[in-house]
């Protein structure tokens, strides 16, 4: 019966380790990670942000360029928002819907006549504020040549000076010390991993040789 036991223990071990989500591929993006903001909730959203910077996308739902950019966007969405950011509280990541009426008259003080548009700042900047093509001096930036995730992020790390990846995720073990290297990070996660499911299976080997020494 203990032998049962045992066996049963490593299947589920085995199905845990290998189950869908352990290898989630980053290409399966959940739906919305993007902020939706519209013309009630704009500036209170963009006031209240912890985040250093803000990323605001004005586009139209029946727009077929932005629909296609959609998982674009997301893939670096997931990266910074919450609940589950594998880097919060720098980047807030939003949405405008200009194809509906709620939001003409803010998606115009931004002169949003194509889509999808992407507006880079600091998130107060945005705040009662708008841009202008023929603005000499503006705190609010366009993006220009995001056409993907990869290019998307790669204007974000020459603007803030990092190194995010598409790739990045998210560890929960232990908080890292900063005097640790990425390399010392990523080992010290998996050694904890792998020596908890460790300790389980010797105690229960352990606990039935007891079992078989006494019958």
């Amino acid at each position: 019966m203990e032998y049962l036991r045992l066996s049963l223990f490593l299947c589920m071990l085995s199905l845990s380790a290998t189950s869908p989500s352990s290898f989630a591929s980053p290409n399966s993006i959940r739906a919305d990670y993007a902020v939706n903001l519209n013309a009630t909730n704009f500036d209170a959203v963009l006031n209240d942000t912890p985040a250093t910077f803000a990323l605001v996308q004005f586009y139209a739902h029946w727009c077929p360029a932005c629909r296609n950019y959609k998982p674009h966007y997301e893939k670096v969405a997931r990266l910074f928002n919450e609940p589950d950011a594998v880097h919060p509280g720098i980047i807030l990541i939003t949405r405008v819907d200009c194809g509906l009426k709620i939001n003409t008259k803010l998606c115009d003080k931004f002169s949003a006549d194509h889509y999808p548009m992407l507006f880079w700042g600091s998130p107060s900047k945005f705040v009662g504020g708008g841009w202008e093509p023929k603005q000499e001096k503006s705190d609010i930036r366009v993006i220009v040549g995001a056409r993907t995730a990869d290019r998307l992020l790669d204007w974000i790390n020459k603007q803030i000076g990092s190194s995010f990846g598409l790739d990045d995720q998210k560890f929960q073990n232990k908080l890292p010390s900063s005097n640790d290297s990425d390399t010392v990070q990523i080992a010290r996660a998996i050694y904890d991993d792998v020596e908890e499911v460790t300790s389980t299976g010797f105690d229960i080997i352990i606990e039935h040789q007891e079992l078989v020494l006494h019958l």
